[in-house]
Parts: C-alpha cells; sequence; structure tokens
C-alpha cells in the first residue's frame, strides 16, 4: 500500500488540484490517509506510520492554506527513509539483511559483511534522492515535481540496485580468485 501510494501521490495532488481548491484536496488526502491508516493499524503499528504523515502534512495543508505541505509530503518520506538507511549503517544492522532474513535467505559471512558495506552506498543514495527532492521542490514547475515525486525516484534507486549488482557480481569474482 506504502508504494502504491506514493506513486499515486503526486497525480492525485496534481489532478485535484486542477478541478478542486486545495482545502477540499487536503479533505481528500486526509480521507484516504485515514482509511489507510486503519487497515495499516490492522497489520501492526509500524505499518501507520506512513499514512500517520499523509494525515498529519493534509491537516496542515488545510489549516495554513498552503501547497507547500503537499509538495514537501515526497521530500519528508525520502528524508525518513534516508534516516533508516543511516540508522541500519551505523547499527551494524543492514535493512538489506533484515529483508534476507525475512525471506529466509542464507547468506554468507562474507557476503554479510559486504552487504552492511554496502548499506553506505545506500546512504548516499538516498541522500542524492533527498537532494533532487529539494531541487524540485525549490523550483516552482509542477511537471518536474509531479514526475520525480510520483515515479522518477524509483529510477534513482533502481539504477543504483543494477550498478549494486555488478559491482557485487565484480566483487565477488575477484574474491573467488584470489
Amino acid at each position: 500500500m506504502n508504494i502504491l501510494f506514493s506513486l499515486l501521490y503526486a497525480p492525485l495532488v496534481f489532478i485535484s488540484l486542477q478541478h478542486f481548491d486545495l482545502k477540499i484536496v487536503s479533505i481528500i488526502i486526509f480521507c484516504i490517509a485515514i482509511i489507510w491508516f486503519f487497515i495499516s493499524l490492522k497489520k501492526s503499528y509500524k505499518e501507520t506510520i506512513f499514512p500517520l504523515f499523509y494525515i498529519i502534512i493534509s491537516l496542515l495543508a488545510f489549516n495554513f492554506n498552503d501547497f507547500i505541505f503537499l509538495k514537501i509530503l515526497p521530500l519528508i518520506i525520502s528524508t525518513l527513509v534516508s534516516s533508516y538507511f543511516f540508522y541500519s549503517y551505523f547499527t551494524n544492522n543492514s535493512f538489506i539483511l533484515i529483508i534476507l532474513d525475512k525471506f529466509k535467505k542464507e547468506v554468507t559471512q562474507d557476503e554479510k559483511e559486504y552487504i552492511q558495506k554496502s548499506t553506505l552506498f545506500w546512504c548516499g543514495t538516498s541522500l542524492l534522492n533527498i537532494f533532487i527532492h529539494i531541487v524540485i521542490l525549490l523550483s516552482n514547475d509542477m511537471t518536474y515535481w509531479l514526475y520525480y515525486s510520483s515515479i522518477g525516484w524509483y529510477f534513482i534507486f533502481i539504477s543504483a540496485f543494477i550498478v549494486q549488482m555488478i559491482h557485487l557480481k565484480i566483487f565477488f569474482k575477484k574474491v573467488h580468485r584470489v
């Protein structure tokens, strides 16, 4: 649901603002986020974090009648994701290892060390994403914001994943040759 809503958020805001005023759009986002919150609450409390941000941002946009609150939400979420990457790096508990553990994937000690070190690469990637979000947020071009906030940032992470996989193949090829 998080990924689906992040994909649809910017187009929903963009299209809605063409037909309704900001307060109505804020109410629409608030209602969707409330429903999402209660669905997430049934799963776990951690699942409610993202809908809570959408609820808070929609309330701020409604109360202050300012589009910047709706426009800044993807940046806030990217900053949270980046914080998680840094937390996982500095606590030596890589998010990748957590994901692999959930899928019951066995990894060697060499792979664990590589994955933990590569978390720093993901920290850099997430900082690049934040930087691009800031640049787009500060620009007045809604088209850039629309595309980057909905699908553009996925290309940054997909490209980083491809680079990571290429590096992984090269790294372990060298390790096994030695």
